[in-house]
């Protein structure tokens, strides 16, 4: 078993890492604990993306603005100069009302593929693929193995870049990890997403309309996510691997929904069924963590209860500064 965070944290102090989408939730978190741990970060991010998740540590990150769905890559190249490892989390689509196929096409699986090469004209030391559970259908404890059916474009694309990720591995000999995580959750989060949202909704004694709430998910804290990241760079045996990032735990949303009310301490009442299932509902979702564990040496260690309770905490200090409509 790999001892993680510590010793992957000290094999990556001092390395120079870029790191795509790195104002979004789980690319924030990541610049957060590789600037804490001595990295040079390197966030590539849109010219017009707003920087409230990073703003403390502005100072310590070198931005290099540009857009990966258009296909000037100036930017793109400088700022992979001496660059030693690569974060790939910058995606168009993952908030669901956003429906812009060929946008999301261009972004996820075109800005996937100009990286990958540059990443092997470069000669990195290990390209970090995040993917996403949204590659694989319907199921409980999917294991990486799983043909993709993805539902969504979004998923179709996730996959696709994947496969692109995979065909560099196989036929140049790129360092190439894939990662797929499932639903993070934790502090920055966007406040449209499930459980900030229902957070909000508790601590405001308001009206809080869902589904029935039988669908199931695998809940996954976003601290142990940055876990499987730090491993996934520096780990020997992860090169060429995918990985998914999970608790292999499937959770109702009214169990989600009921926890949080409780510990929040809200008198709300969640009114289950207020609001219709969704025709293309995934009815439950979970991963088998079982590869990770083995190979990567990473599980998850934040407990569905704990992980809501801190964020919980984080919302009852931050919200009057959070940006709650925004979706990314």
């Amino acid at each position: 078993m790999h001892l993680w965070p510590d010793s992957e944290e000290r094999s990556l102090s001092g390395k120079r890492i870029l790191v795509t989408g790195a104002t979004g939730f789980l690319g924030a978190h990541l610049v957060a604990r590789l600037v804490e741990v001595g990295s040079h970060v390197v966030a590539l991010i849109r010219p017009a993306s707003n920087l409230w998740r990073i703003q403390h540590i502005l100072d310590r990150v070198e931005i290099v603005p540009c857009d990966l769905s258009h296909p000037e890559t100036a930017n793109l190249e400088s700022s992979l100069s001496d660059v030693q490892v690569v974060y790939h989390l910058a995606a168009a689509g993952v908030d669901q009302s956003y429906q812009d196929a060929a946008s999301i096409m261009q972004t996820n699986v075109m800005g996937t593929l100009r990286l990958l090469q540059l990443a092997r004209t470069r000669k990195v030391e290990r390209f970090v693929y995040c993917g996403s559970c949204s590659e694989y259908g319907p199921g409980t404890r999917l294991s990486e193995d799983s043909l993709p059916a993805p539902t969504s474009e979004y998923g179709a694309s996730k996959s696709a870049a994947w496969m692109l990720a995979r065909t560099f591995f196989q036929r140049y000999g790129l360092p190439v990890v894939s990662l797929r995580p499932f639903n993070a959750y934790g502090p920055l989060e966007a406040a449209n997403k499930l459980i900030p949202h229902l957070i909000i909704k508790a601590i405001e004694n308001s009206k809080m309309e869902l589904t029935g709430g039988e669908q199931t998910r695998d809940f996954v804290f976003v601290d142990d996510v940055v876990g499987a990241f730090l491993a996934a760079a520096v780990i020997p045996d992860a090169v060429g691997g995918t990985f998914n990032v999970c608790t292999g735990l499937a959770t109702s949303i009214k169990e989600v929904a009921s926890a949080i009310v409780e510990l929040t301490g809200s008198a709300v009442q969640p009114l289950f069924g207020a609001v219709p299932y969704r025709d293309t509902e995934i009815w439950t979702l979970s991963g088998d963590p079982g590869r990770a564990r083995h190979s990567l040496g990473w599980s998850a260690r934040t407990s569905l209860r704990n992980g809501l309770d801190k964020t919980m905490r984080w919302f009852r200090e931050h919200r009057s500064r959070y940006p709650m409509y925004r979706a990314s």
